[in-house]
């Protein structure tokens, strides 16, 4: 089949006579047959020559008619340009477009240089070439002869289609409003030229502007200008002139009226009308988009099938029936050239109305039948495609359609792949294909797009590439340059290192530049003379103080000395300097900076594996992360992973002394004191230069091998203190765990980092005989949870103190790593404390109370926080917070008898008699309690032994227990018709609760909802406001955070996980009653706030809302708009009066939806932020966080553990797991990961002036009497 070859008289002279200007790419083409090509080309073919015997000038084939287009830029491969052809509309309407006219953009990927859009290809959409494998049903690729030389040269031609082949479509009117693209590539081949310049390797295309004349009768068709052209470009090869033009069309269906025949709304008005006046269609019958993609290509292809003009032309009766119900005919006939015309049968004489379509067969001589037939061609590919994705969409939505519809489309035998490009490019037998390799991630990176090359280049083309484009585009040398040694590096390509190692060049005009950034005159100096480290000292100092662009200069100075001097010290540092922004840092990494230091090594390993290339700026930005965080397993991490970082950062740089005079510290100095210091200079003080770090990280190391302690080695390959290598006086004590005892064991060690309710458990002297001797009215008053207290209960309360005061006497004294609870302290503390205990007297024993371990239970403690149902908490008032009534518990007759109540303690600590069972029950107990209730039991027995020291109105004891643990809370309830009737209560609460289930934004917008003015209604008061505040704030201040919740469908308890972030500090002002005016204002500000945020969603929520049709206000609108602008009215018969304002009223109301939108987002924006920092001014009543405790698992079970902060050892957290204490990194603490089982369920402060109350490490061991 022949593209359109218009006859022309090539008789004249007319190409004899031809003037090419300078610009033209085939200026240099030989004039006469004395050149020395053409004299070569004589040579080795006689039967062609440029000049006839008159002189006429002929295309002879062996000529290049672009001798010099080796000098064009830009050059491209032909994966280049595949690989453009692919992304080209991506880059017109994503990134063009931003800046130009959105419906013609006109610079397009074919003409673009590559190192104009390298940096933006990874984010543009490959799209899909596709094209039909069958011919006979669609010839969408043929080849015909030159016009200018048939003998020789012949032209390939190749139709597809761009799309996305896997769209995300939620109905079958979306197919016809998918994206496509058509692309027509002819290929002129010069066989002569191919078997004698072809040279070896990758071809090189050139662009260039305009055809050569000769070339030009080959391609009648191809108009620059062409209205349907999104992007167009001319390249031909260097060696055989291989001549590649490169269309690329909009789509055929652009219109909307195009688009509507493809609706099902139009297609169900079309086929019901065509059911009024064709009675053999049945108007139940469904009509879908698929079946008009099938008729309509019946009606596009059916022109194209004719082949000579002698064929008879198909007409299509005008009642045709499939014609009719699906589409309209008057469409073909304005766009499509199809006549209705009126025929006379010959047989019977009747007569009939007909709709021919176009005559098609005089392509070849005819342009404008040519392109039309192009068109056509078009029109039956986008049809055949979106026909095919329709029938894909119908089945994924489960759509019926008419089997012969199917069967049609899917008959239809069409590719997506773009081998037929490789195929016609003459690229079919390249490496790509001969491997079978898939394209390599690495195409993508920019630094290949530079240089034009894939990843499966030989190294010889890809010099030859950038030697070739550097050539072309010197200004760009060194981008070029880059490019090229990143490549080396990624595909470990020795050949190419070798290269780019012989390129190693330093201009004069760069060095002096250079050194005069640095400010040194170089007129006056010897470069060769200056020390690197001078160098390197004062690019240190200029760094400190250089704005942003003086910093790039210094940077680029630096390297250039470097290079100059080739310091390899010079060049490191600058390569690794960490980034001035942490997040570029984890940007770099792709990581988000809340992540776990183990995390940032999986980011980082995978980011150097996966791109070799990129490693150094891996590593700068683990660096940066590491160096910020100040982790000294990050940098260990990499020092490991980037030997050089040990070459100019290791011990052996320093000498013993000098690693002393960088630490401040003299010979005399222990592992223990050298390690504090290190601490204390490695966490306190700023970070003026980005290898500080590293460099004490090198002199502590030099002193630890040295000195060959292990204290010190495993510190610096932890970061943490082995507690096993220190004395035991140095590190806090562990708690065996005696049974499901873990959440006792952290409440213990909570405890006994208190230092004054420490010290008060350890002086302990009372026994029951003081509080007999007491006086009795006051003893008889007290209140204890506002109940009265028992003297059985008094008894039992002494002896758990007497037993907690000898393991806390252990835990200071002891010379063992750990100590164990006695059995009767554990049935003390998870037993309610109205269950009577036996204790025995002088010289009685027990065999069942053993002092050592019981035999440990391994099932886990299961979580049992107060459950809330259905996401709401039992108490959710944070105000009935007074100690619970104990339980009932049944006992067996006779397991416990009472002991004489008057019976004094002879000694301090007498022994329980309990059984074995009842050890067991009270284990069971304790793993069903929630853990508040055993805080709870704790605190009642410490207070019931304990003296008051004065009683509250409500003879409430006042005691150390209340003064460290209790505050008071005020409730308010306001009427609103009479603020005068205010009725206040005063509570008193150990702990205030938070809730998960209101997914809290962090620890205050948790407290917020708790204390947030509350609006009721009261059958005594009506309307009324519930305001709640603390009156007085306790010295220890616990927040429990509600984690588990009952879910009612399935009947279980269930484990919020959601992370409650929180930090280091807590201000409470804004949570304590106030008089304070400006107080008063900012909480009706935030008040305010919160309200208009919530109407500001309520909003948001309405606008973006869809019906039962899945469309939005704003989508009903632009649907209503889009069938107001169609034909289907008009069609109809039916005229709406103002059509047009109605419409502009719809594009009004869709644009003011959107500008709403964008209002309140911005908004909410602004008011979020505003509420984050709210309070910001209000600080003065501050606490610091001291203890987490942690609970990991779900509901029924789990392991608890508690860290606790030494706020005397440099702010060192601790984990205590039962009989192991270790150090932590504080990001271990402050772990909010999504998913993380392991949840904080109860978080202590402590106020800041009470600080050195929290006393964590108290150990007294005296030495010799352990010898």
């Amino acid at each position: 089949m022949l593209e359109g070859t218009a006859d022309m008289d090539h008789s004249s002279n007319e190409f004899h006579a031809i003037k090419l200007d300078d610009n033209n790419p085939f200026k240099n083409e030989p004039e006469s047959p004395q050149s020395t090509q053409e004299t070569d080309n004589a040579k080795e073919d006689e039967d062609v020559d440029m000049e006839s015997s008159e002189g006429e000038m002929k295309d002879d084939g062996a000529t290049l008619l672009y001798p010099n287009v080796s000098n064009n830029f830009p050059m491209k491969t032909a994966d280049r340009l595949i690989d453009d052809i692919l992304c080209d509309p991506s880059y017109l309407y994503d990134f063009v477009s931003q800046d130009t006219d959105h419906d013609n953009p006109t610079v397009g990927l074919l003409t673009t240089t590559p190192l104009s859009y390298s940096h933006k290809r990874q984010n543009m959409d490959t799209l899909t070439f596709g094209t039909f494998i069958d011919q006979l049903m669609l010839k969408t690729k043929y080849e015909y002869k030159s016009k200018s030389c048939p003998t020789h040269n012949d032209i390939k031609v190749l139709y597809g289609v761009l799309l996305n082949s896997k769209p995300k479509l939620e109905s079958l009117d979306d197919v016809i409003d998918t994206p496509l693209y058509h692309v027509k590539v002819s290929v002129k081949s010069r066989k002569i030229l191919e078997t004698r310049k072809k040279q070896v390797g990758i071809t090189h295309f050139h662009l260039i502007e305009e055809l050569h004349p000769f070339d030009k009768e080959d391609f009648p068709l191809f108009k620059s200008d062409n209205p349907k052209l999104i992007d167009h470009a001319i390249y031909t090869s260097n060696d055989t002139n291989r001549l590649v033009i490169i269309e690329i069309f909009k789509a055929e269906f652009l219109d909307d009226a195009d688009r509507s025949y493809f609706k099902t709304v139009t297609i169900n008005n079309n086929y019901q009308e065509a059911c009024k006046s064709l009675q053999i269609l049945d108007p139940s019958i469904i009509i879908t988009p698929p079946d008009c993609y099938n008729v309509l290509f019946k009606l596009f292809r059916g022109p194209l099938s004719r082949l000579t003009a002698s064929d008879g032309i198909k007409t299509i009766d005008s009642n045709n029936v499939s014609l009719n119900s699906h589409v309209n005919p008057e469409w073909l006939i304005s766009k499509y050239s199809f006549t209705k015309d009126v025929i006379t049968a010959q047989d019977t004489g009747e007569v009939s109305n007909v709709y021919t379509p176009p005559d098609l067969t005089a392509y070849e001589s005819d342009l404008a039948v040519a392109d039309m037939r192009d068109t056509y061609i078009r029109c039956c590919m986008e049809l055949g495609f979106k026909g095919q994705l329709s029938i894909k969409i119908a089945r994924q939505l489960g759509t019926d359609l008419l089997v012969k519809t199917s069967h049609a489309l899917n008959a239809l035998h069409t590719q997506l792949s773009s081998s037929g490009l490789y195929q016609i490019l003459g690229e079919s037998n390249s490496l790509r294909f001969q491997t079978n390799e898939s394209s390599s991630p690495m195409d993508k990176n920019f630094h290949f797009i530079n240089l034009s090359c894939n990843y499966y280049y030989s190294d010889r083309d890809i010099i030859k590439n950038y030697e070739t484009i550097s050539s072309l585009d010197p200004e760009n040398i060194g981008v070029y340059f880059d490019s090229l040694s990143f490549i080396a590096n990624s595909k470990g390509a020795y050949q190419i290192v070798a290269y780019c190692g012989k390129q190693d060049i330093v201009g004069k005009e760069a060095l002096d530049s250079a050194l005069a950034t640095f400010k040194i005159d170089p007129n006056n100096v010897n470069i060769a003379e200056i020390d690197d480290n001078f160098l390197l000292s004062i690019y240190k100092s200029e760094s400190r103080v250089a704005s942003q662009n003086y910093l790039t200069d210094l940077k680029n100075a630096a390297r250039t000395l470097a290079k100059y001097k080739k310091s390899d010290m010079l060049n490191f540092y600058i390569d690794h300097e960490p980034y001035h922004s942490l997040a570029q840092a984890y940007g770099a990494l792709e990581i988000d900076e809340s992540v776990d230091d183990d995390i940032i090594q999986t980011a980082y390993s995978i980011k150097i594996n996966d791109m070799p290339g990129l490693k150094i700026d891996c590593d700068r930005a683990f660096y940066t992360i590491g160096t910020k965080r100040r982790s000294m397993l990050l940098l260990n991490y990499l020092i490991e992973e980037c030997p050089e970082f040990l070459r100019f950062y290791g011990p052996d740089r320093f000498s013993y002394q000098d690693a002393m005079n960088i630490l401040h510290i003299n010979e005399n100095a222990n592992d223990e004191v050298i390690i504090n210091v290190f601490q204390q200079r490695w966490n306190d003080e700023p970070i003026v230069d980005p290898d500080q770090l590293l460099n004490l990280k090198a002199a502590l190391t030099k002193l630890g091998m040295e000195k060959n302690s292990k204290l010190i080695g495993h510190f610096l390959e932890t970061g943490t203190i082995d507690p096993n290598c220190l004395p035991p006086e140095n590190w806090p004590t562990g708690l065996n765990n005696i049974g499901n005892t873990c959440y006792l064991n952290s409440l213990l060690q909570y405890y006994f980092s208190i230092a004054p309710l420490r010290e008060y458990i350890i002086n302990y002297q009372n026994t029951t005989l003081n509080f007999e001797t007491m006086n009795n009215s006051i003893m008889e008053q007290r209140r204890i949870g506002g109940r009265i207290v028992a003297k059985s209960e008094v008894e039992r309360s002494i002896q758990f103190i007497y037993q907690l005061r000898d393991l806390f006497q252990n835990m200071i004294y002891s010379q063992d790593r750990c100590v164990t609870p006695s059995q009767a302290l554990a049935y003390l503390a998870f037993s309610p404390s109205n269950v009577e205990v036996e204790f025995e007297v002088a010289g009685e024993g027990n065999d069942n109370q053993q002092n050592g371990s019981a035999n440990r239970i391994d099932e886990d403690d299961v979580m049992t926080d107060t459950i809330a149902e259905n996401g709401t908490p039992e108490n959710p008032s944070l105000i009935d917070v007074d100690m619970p009534e104990p339980n009932d518990v049944d006992m067996t007759a006779g397991e416990l008898s009472k002991s004489d109540e008057k019976a004094v303690i002879a000694s301090s600590t007498r022994v329980a008699k309990i059984s074995t069972d009842q050890l067991e029950n009270a284990l069971e107990m304790g793993r069903q309690q929630d853990v508040t209730e055993c805080i709870g039991n704790v605190l009642y027995q410490l207070e019931s032994a304990s003296e008051p020291l004065s009683l509250d109105d409500d003879n409430e004891q006042n005691d150390l227990v209340k003064q460290l643990f209790y505050g008071k809370t005020k409730q308010e309830i306001i009427p609103l018709n009479d603020s005068s009737k205010v009725r206040t209560k005063y509570e008193r609460f150990v702990s205030l609760l938070v809730n998960v289930s209101d997914h809290p934004r962090d620890i205050y917008d948790a407290l917020d909802s708790s204390f947030e003015d509350e609006y009721l209604k009261m059958e005594e008061y009506g309307d009324v406001k519930r305001a709640l505040s603390i009156t007085t704030l306790p010295t220890i201040l616990q927040v429990q955070i509600q984690r588990v919740y009952y879910d009612r469908e399935r009947f279980m308890p269930f484990k919020s996980i959601e992370p409650v972030p929180f930090s280091d500090q807590l201000f409470m002002d804004r949570y304590v009653t106030s008089d304070d005016p400006a107080m008063l204002e900012r909480k009706e500000e935030t008040r305010k706030i919160k309200e208009e945020l919530r109407g500001l969603r309520e909003r948001q929520q309405q606008l973006l809302s869809r019906d039962a049709g899945g469309l939005s206000k704003k989508d009903t609108f632009i649907e209503t708009s889009k069938f107001l602008s169609s034909t289907v009215l008009e069609n109809e018969g039916i005229e709406i009066d103002s059509k047009r304002d109605m419409i502009d009223h719809l594009n009004g109301l869709t644009k003011a939806i959107d500008e709403e939108l964008g209002r309140i987002f911005e908004r909410i924006t602004t008011l979020q932020n505003k509420l984050t920092h709210q309070y910001d001014s209000f600080k003065k009543i501050g606490y610091t966080l001291f203890a987490v405790f942690i609970h990991r698992g779900e509901a029924s079970y789990g392991h608890y553990w508690v860290y606790v902060k030494d706020m005397k050892q440099h702010g060192t957290w601790r984990k205590y797991n039962d009989e192991t204490v270790t150090e932590v990194n504080e990001t271990e603490v402050f772990n909010f990961t999504e998913g993380n089982t392991a949840t904080p369920y109860f978080l202590v402060f402590v106020k800041d002036e009470n600080k050195d109350d929290i006393e964590p490490l108290k150990r007294i061991i005296d030495v010799a009497n352990n010898v």
